[in-house]
């Protein structure tokens, strides 16, 4: 009962899940299988239509007719465009339901359509994979409902066929419940492994792969041409700290500083330890305003720990990222903040340094150097 109450109540982060997928290089592969998915239905639809015996009612003929129409669009927009957000996700799931449910049950001939009720299968696996465990128990309860509303009906109009029909809802019930569970047994127990790869144990931030994947799930909050800005930050003579004070008092000044980061640049900016004591920020905010709070991190680590000065060098730069080659783009403007906090640091540390234009010639936020 504990683990199921566990189950339940597991927090699915919908964008982390997408962006880890992107990291992994199977997205792009999963839309377009989506894509095709929808069109192979509104296929099938339109063969329906041209079976005599289906779909001759009204409501069956509208059915398939809405199939047809709404699956092209639908598999297009998932090959060509851009992974949907958390909502627009949902909204496909209960459009994919809905859909098929009222094929089902509205174009006649009960037995002979019970085995494509196997279909809810296909989106139960993608729930699995996307989303959590409250929707993927809306969509069984929905597709049970629907392959017993049509079992009854099999019965009822084709009672010599009722033998035939209830072996179909055994194998039915079997395959649309298992295959998904196990799936989301299987990606859960991944998902918790892949938690511990891609967060630091010391402070709790994303390390450099989670950094990564992150920085993949950035189109989808971006628009057309969308301002980054990047900041990096190494503290200044970290070395001295650990020989004097000890290495745990070294971690307690890496968790210190990770703190006043997650405070002064929360989400949705992008932040991570890449290694030792080296940290980056990733915003979609501009210049200024993230220059601003990079002057205001400086501050507050010199007067967060009393025991030793702590101070830090930073390196600031913008640009404008295409949304089609985030990863790539991001990358090159990390290192030209990269640059710019060494350039920090040869002008004595504690200082925040930006890049403008690429070149190096570097200002305080105060004052031009």
């Amino acid at each position: 009962m504990n683990s199921l109450r566990e189950w339940w109540s597991l927090p699915v982060d919908y964008g982390w899940n997408v962006a880890y997928a992107r990291s992994q290089q199977a997205l792009h592969i999963t839309k377009v299988l989506i894509g095709i998915w929808c069109w192979l239905f509104g296929a099938a639809a339109a063969v329906g239509l041209a079976t005599p015996g289906l779909g001759e009612g009204g409501l069956g003929s509208t059915a398939l007719w809405f199939s047809v129409v709404t699956a092209a669009p639908v598999g297009l927009a998932w090959t060509l465009g851009g992974w949907p957000t958390w909502h627009m996700s949902i909204a496909f799931v209960l459009y994919a339901d809905v859909v098929l449910a009222a094929v089902v049950l509205s174009i006649g001939m009960a037995t002979t359509i019970l085995p494509l009720a196997a279909l809810f299968t296909v989106i139960g696996s993608y729930v699995a994979g996307f989303h959590g465990p409250k929707l993927l128990t809306a969509h069984n309860v929905f597709a049970l409902f629907t392959t017993g509303v049509l079992y009854g009906v099999a019965v009822v109009t084709e009672p010599e066929l009722g033998l035939e029909s209830t072996l179909y809802l055994v194998m039915l019930v079997l395959v649309m419940f298992s295959a998904p569970l196990i799936v989301h047994t299987f990606l859960m127990l991944l998902r918790r492994d892949a938690t511990a790869a891609f967060y630091d144990p010391l402070t709790g931030m994303q390390n450099r792969r989670g950094f990564d994947a992150s920085i993949g799930n950035l189109r989808l909050r971006s628009g057309p041409e969308s301002t980054v800005t990047a900041v990096v930050i190494d503290l200044d003579n970290f070395k001295s700290v650990n020989d004097r004070f000890g290495h745990q008092h070294g971690d307690t000044v890496i968790r210190l500083t990770a703190s006043r980061i997650l405070d002064i640049f929360p989400a949705p900016d992008i932040t991570a330890r890449l290694g030792g004591e080296e940290f980056a920020i990733v915003s979609v905010a501009g210049l200024d305003s993230v220059t601003a709070r990079a002057e205001e991190l400086r501050i507050r680590l010199c007067e967060a720990n009393n025991r030793s000065s702590l101070t830090a060098s930073m390196g600031v730069d913008h640009a404008v990222v295409d949304p089609r080659d985030v990863a790539a783009e991001i990358e090159a403007l990390l290192s030209s903040a990269d640059r710019a906090m060494y350039r920090a640091k040869r002008l004595g540390g504690d200082r925040v340094v930006t890049r403008e234009d690429g070149q190096l010639p570097a200002r305080e936020v105060d004052e031009q150097l």
